[in-house]
């Protein structure tokens, strides 16, 4: 069960990442967590209201040091963002379902493989269009609740960036 953390625990790392290091080999260190969530960014060609809510979610991935029943809420903010983000691209389009817009978005070639940093380049973009089915499914177990624990949130913050960052590409020098 959850419990609300005395004030003096408050700046402790969340004894759930020790029991994991335990088992892992390699317990969560807050350094890296947050060098890690800095690397991650969108680019400026995306509208000011995403790029913040993209902070705050950086923000809460690296509070998951202290709090780490927060990871699950960090991948439903980046779902939230994507969304956000899909909408503002198809100029707040708010009456098409979610499924729809990203299958738009695929099919168009606005969000291809290759934008994913996880993902190999391949001429079939099976990812992305996978991706069609399988987001709107993550999103909505996430947002009509779930208790599912997950140590992890830098790889839902990473695809969250190179989805957005698909959408608003960044500007090319002009010279």
């Amino acid at each position: 069960m959850e419990n609300l953390k005395s004030l003096n625990e408050i700046h402790e790392i969340d004894k759930r990442h020790v029991f994991l290091g335990q088992v892992t080999g390699r317990v969560l260190n807050l350094e890296e967590l947050h060098a890690a969530v800095s690397e991650i960014s969108l680019n400026t060609t995306a509208p000011e209201k995403i790029r913040n809510q993209f902070n705050v979610a950086r923000n809460m991935a690296i509070y998951t040091y202290f709090m780490y029943s927060l990871a699950p809420e960090v991948h439903m903010k980046t779902y939230s963002i994507m969304e956000m983000a899909l909408r503002d691209f198809y100029n707040g389009d708010e009456k098409t379902n979610l499924k729809t817009l990203v299958h738009k978005a695929v099919e168009t070639g606005v969000i291809q493989d290759k934008g994913f940093r996880h993902v190999s380049d391949n001429q079939e973009n099976s990812y992305s269009k996978n991706f069609i089915e399988i987001y709107p499914k993550l999103r909505n177990s996430m947002a009509h609740g779930t208790s599912m624990l997950t140590p992890d949130c830098i790889d839902n913050i990473e695809r969250c960036a190179d989805f957005v960052n698909q959408l608003f590409p960044a500007k090319k020098d002009t010279v």
